[in-house]
């Protein structure tokens, strides 16, 4: 959405409506403000009959799985997939608005946990490929280093290098002065603020705009702001430290999350529901509607206080307008049924006799998808969270990328499992084709090796310590000769404990490594719902064609609870948001593949998050490495905890539903400060000796 700049004695109302996703729309009657209550009362009978979208109602919690789970790369979905997708955004844009060929300078400044958490979650070589129109999801994971290091070495950025018919313009960049790190400033909106600045040769300000990343690899982007020849380049708008934003009681919306329900790079790519505004181009002659503030439940005077650049107004909303009937835009339908909270989405399975699962499969067909479509798409989605396990169990590398050095553990625990097997020979079925791989050609398969090849590994992987005459005596520490005598080392197994584990570990492995992965719905939560749903396909699934829709679209709809009624970003939640989520999704969708009724899988999520409440964010040295890859393990074993309680409970009985426990989640984020939320500025980050300051390149 383009904005222009305007005279100030015009007094036309500042525009951050661009900040939503949703269309504008006034206050309902009878209230001052818009609640965002999560236990709110169910639509009348009436209203509610058809079970079909309304236009009327813009407030529900319904997005496409197929953004909630995303292909991106690693390690994180707020500070590596977002800002990609971010410089992805702010090219096509300029492009859309004429201006790529004029740029002859970009600045581009990261504020609040972007900065602070420093190069090891990769956020400055994202941002740059997504300026040069990397795709996240289809970008060579190997060419992000390589190229982030051409960029340093020639100072050039190509700006839209993937754009058709070459029309991407190269730039000079110097990292060193066109990379601004704000460490101690953040912008009013949201911690993980992003500014793009671009110059023309003469050194004034083309055009700016601030985006924000706010979890799940989800953009808010605000208005493009042109204004040729009004501004110098040294002048940028002042951003404002964490104590002032404090002090003048400038809070981002809480509902902040809302406003992103779509990962399109171009607005008019995306359905029809959640959009608001046109496309990036000129106003038409005679100017465009003045924007209100009502979903940001703010009056125009406080808009006008916390905007800083000059006047600006909205492009005319043109989504209003659209003909039902007219054209594929017009024939978008929205979700079938459209749900506001867990409350809600349980009375839909029960009016229309529906499981969650296929709830939100006939919400997906409401966005357009067809059936083949959604099939590919949940089964490319299983294959890719598969292919990470993999990636893990066969990596070659001892150590992890970054100052941490943090040792891989998933090769040697996958060993470890697997020891005394033929795992080509077990992995089969009758047919001869891996039992977890049915749906497609098993170039995903879990490694094994058979006849000649396996003596061959048993030789190479066999312990130094197993030769002949060179056998390790155990070693026990403590008195033989004390009355209460050392315990002898041993190790108690519990299978499906060790295989989560190391499932787990092996997906955050991937990602910490800056390899491809599946937001689930973030990254740094990436290893809990594919550890758990291998262990359903390998352990408990006699159909994975079943199940694995089954539990992607169970997860699915408990993921969209937390990202209407609460947050699935760190910079807000802590860990709670990204961990905590993904266990509750990961318990609901478990009791889901046991047959379990809908207020059964609401009690599992309900239980997955209720323990979970209060994880910080503190990773050491700012890598998605120590404690993110072990809390995962955990957050896999406790989903399963959580689930078989559930099954064994009466749901009836149940006192804290998940509505509660969503809203109680809320209510912590608001009040945990922020050294704890992705910030590495306390905690385990600052509790564990590290003397390479988080801030500085490290990786």
């Amino acid at each position: 959405m383009v904005q222009c700049f305007l005279p100030r004695a015009l007094n036309t109302s500042i525009s951050l409506a661009s900040f939503s996703m949703r269309r504008l729309k006034a206050p309902r009657q009878g209230s001052a403000k818009r609640s965002f209550s999560t236990t709110r009362s169910l639509k009348a009978p009436a209203e509610e009959a058809t079970g079909t979208y309304t236009e009327a109602d813009h407030e529900h919690a319904v997005i496409s799985t197929f953004d909630l789970f995303s292909i991106g790369i690693g390690p994180s979905s707020s500070h590596t997939v977002g800002p990609m997708r971010a410089g992805n955004i702010f090219v096509a844009d300029l492009f859309e608005a004429g201006l790529l060929h004029k740029v002859n300078k970009i600045r581009v400044s990261i504020y609040g946990s972007l900065a602070l958490t420093g190069e090891g979650h990769m956020t400055p070589s994202a941002l740059l490929l997504g300026l040069e129109s990397e795709d996240v999801e289809t970008v060579d994971t190997a060419y992000v280093p390589t190229r982030f290091s051409d960029i340093k070495t020639t100072k050039k950025l190509y700006l839209g290098r993937r754009l058709p018919d070459g029309k991407g313009k190269e730039v000079d960049f110097d990292y060193s002065r066109d990379f601004v790190w704000e460490w101690g400033r953040k912008l009013p909106l949201h911690s993980n603020g992003m500014r793009f600045t671009v110059f023309d040769e003469d050194g004034y300000v083309l055009a700016r705009n601030d985006m924000f990343s706010v979890g799940g690899g989800f953009v808010v982007n605000g208005s493009l702001s042109i204004a040729p020849g009004q501004q110098l380049e040294g002048s940028e708008d002042a951003a404002e430290s964490p104590a002032d934003v404090e002090a003048s009681g400038k809070q981002h919306p809480v509902d902040l999350a809302e406003n992103m329900y779509y990962k399109e790079i171009r607005r008019a790519d995306a359905a029809g529901d959640r959009k608001t505004g046109a496309e990036v181009r000129s106003l038409p002659d005679g100017g465009a509607e003045p924007a209100t503030h009502a979903m940001l439940g703010q009056d125009p005077s406080q808009a006008d206080q916390q905007h800083q650049g000059p006047t600006s107004i909205q492009a005319h909303d043109e989504t209003s307008s659209i003909d039902p009937k007219a054209g594929d835009e017009g024939s978008f339908q929205g979700p079938r049924y459209p749900f506001h909270d867990a409350q809600s989405l349980l009375a839909l399975c029960q009016k229309h006799n529906l499981t969650i699962a296929q709830l939100v499969y006939e919400n997906e067909k409401g966005l357009g998808h067809t059936d083949e479509e959604i099939y590919e798409k949940v089964f490319k989605i299983w294959q890719v969270m598969d292919e990470s396990i993999l990636e893990g169990v066969q990596a070659t590398e001892e150590t992890l990328p970054g100052s941490l050095k943090l040792h891989r553990r998933a090769p040697a625990l996958y060993r470890r499992l697997t020891r005394g097997l033929y795992p080509s020979l077990s992995q089969q079925n009758g047919d001869g084709k891996p039992s977890s791989h049915r749906h497609n050609d098993g170039d995903s398969q879990m490694p094994g090796l058979s006849g000649g090849a396996a003596m061959k590994q048993l030789a190479v992987n066999k312990p130094k310590d197993m030769a002949m005459g060179h056998r390790r005596i155990p070693r026990i520490h403590g008195s033989l000769e004390h009355p209460i005598s050392p315990s002898p080392t041993r190790r108690t197994t519990f299978p499906t404990m060790d295989y989560l584990t190391v499932y787990a570990i092996a997906v955050n492995e991937t990602n910490a490594a800056g390899g491809r992965i599946v937001t689930a719905p973030t990254n740094g939560a990436a290893g809990i719902i594919p550890a758990v749903l291998k262990y359903v396909i390998e352990f408990v699934s006699d159909d994975p064609e079943r199940d694995v829709p089954t539990f992607l679209l169970t997860a699915a709809a408990i993921g969209m609870l937390y990202k209407r009624g609460a947050t699935i970003s760190a910079a807000e939640g802590g860990c709670m948001a990204e961990v905590g989520v993904a266990c509750s999704m990961a318990a609901g969708a478990f009791a889901a593949c046991m047959g379990a009724s809908p207020q059964t899988i609401e009690q599992a999520a309900e239980i997955g998050i209720e323990h979970n409440l209060g994880l910080t964010c503190d990773p050491i040295g700012g890598l998605v490495q120590a404690p993110c890859i072990e809390r995962n393990a955990l957050g896999a074993i406790k989903a399963i905890s959580s689930a078989n309680l559930a099954l064994s409970s009466d749901a009836k009985l149940q006192k804290v539903r998940l509505d509660d426990a969503i809203a109680a989640m809320r209510l912590t984020a608001k009040g945990m400060r922020n050294e704890f939320k992705e910030t590495s500025l306390s905690g385990l980050a600052t509790s564990v000796p590290f003397n390479i300051p988080v801030s500085v390149p490290d990786c």
